[in-house]
């Protein structure tokens, strides 16, 4: 739906500012409402290039199209990639956990009129087939970092439970390997990061809209227990991307202060292999740990 009269437009300027004033100001995802009338201001954000990537990977890796894909959003904040999904024709399910995330996401998918996106407010850590069903392409962008052990196990498998195609984490990893959990007969490692002051009421933990919703810590894998992990979780092939460049993931690892990175996973079959026949073992061979 396009808006382009003064008076619609400034109607739909009322409509947002009602919005912050109940639920606060966007906090990160900058969209298009109408001719000049956006969700937080009609100049580039941080949040583009991260848009511009997801986009590309899903739409390379599918096609060209997105028609007919069932996408699910997971933690979808204000719901800029399953809007973008949406608008690109695609049936999209973004779940998120602070109704004022919500409120504003439906907010501009009832501007835009679409029809094909549903929201729903929930814990990611509640995502079964039985819950949401399966979905050919699924998003987890920003949230697999806010989870602790063994959650962040558990999610895994139950991403790929509900993952038919194609998964796209992008997560913060740990450079190092300071704490060691078992889990599924894996030993996998990461570092701790705190997300709340344990005395921190529930009201208050709902208040900062970037954080984990109840856990306290939260645990990052490092690069080689993360594959193991999405390996384990029916994940046939995992790749990095690189390109659309976002600068703040780069200047992360230039500087040696981080690393944040975006991975395709693909639901596949082992291949048994024919030109090669002394080994057919099917098994993934396990990334080795970083040092200790």
């Amino acid at each position: 739906m396009t808006v382009s009269s003064p008076d619609a437009i400034a109607a739909l300027e009322a409509a947002r500012a009602k919005v912050i004033a109940e639920f606060g100001d966007w906090t990160n995802h900058n969209m298009r409402l109408a001719d000049g009338c956006y969700t937080i201001a009609p100049t580039p954000t941080p949040s583009e290039p991260k848009l511009r990537r997801m986009t590309q990977i899903v739409m390379d890796w599918c096609g060209g199209s997105v028609e007919g894909l069932r996408i699910l959003d997971l933690a979808c904040l204000e719901g800029m990639y399953g809007l973008e999904l949406a608008m690109q024709g695609a049936q999209v399910v973004g779940i998120e956990g602070r109704e004022a995330n919500l409120a504003k996401a439906r907010f501009v998918k009832e501007s835009l009129g679409l029809s094909n996106i549903d929201f729903y407010c929930d814990d990611v850590r509640n995502l079964s087939v039985e819950r949401y069903g399966q979905f050919d392409v699924v998003l987890c962008l920003g949230i697999y970092y806010h989870l602790d052990a063994p959650d962040v196990f558990r999610f895994m498998e139950q991403i790929g439970s509900v993952c038919t195609k194609l998964a796209i984490v992008d997560t913060h990893v740990s450079r190092t390997a300071e704490t060691q959990h078992t889990y599924a007969g894996l030993e996998l490692s990461g570092c701790r990061y705190v997300e709340h002051a344990p005395e921190a009421s529930t009201d208050d933990r709902l208040k900062i809209l970037w954080a984990s919703l109840d856990n306290d810590y939260s645990f990052w894998l490092t690069r080689p227990s993360l594959f193991n992990l999405m390996q384990h979780c029916g994940f046939t092939s995992i790749y990095e991307c690189h390109s659309p460049l976002v600068e703040k993931f780069e200047q992360l690892r230039r500087s040696g202060t981080g690393d944040r990175a975006t991975f395709v996973a693909f639901k596949g079959r082992p291949v048994a292999l024919k030109a090669f026949d002394l080994s057919n073992d099917s098994r993934p061979l396990p990334w080795p740990e970083i040092p200790r």
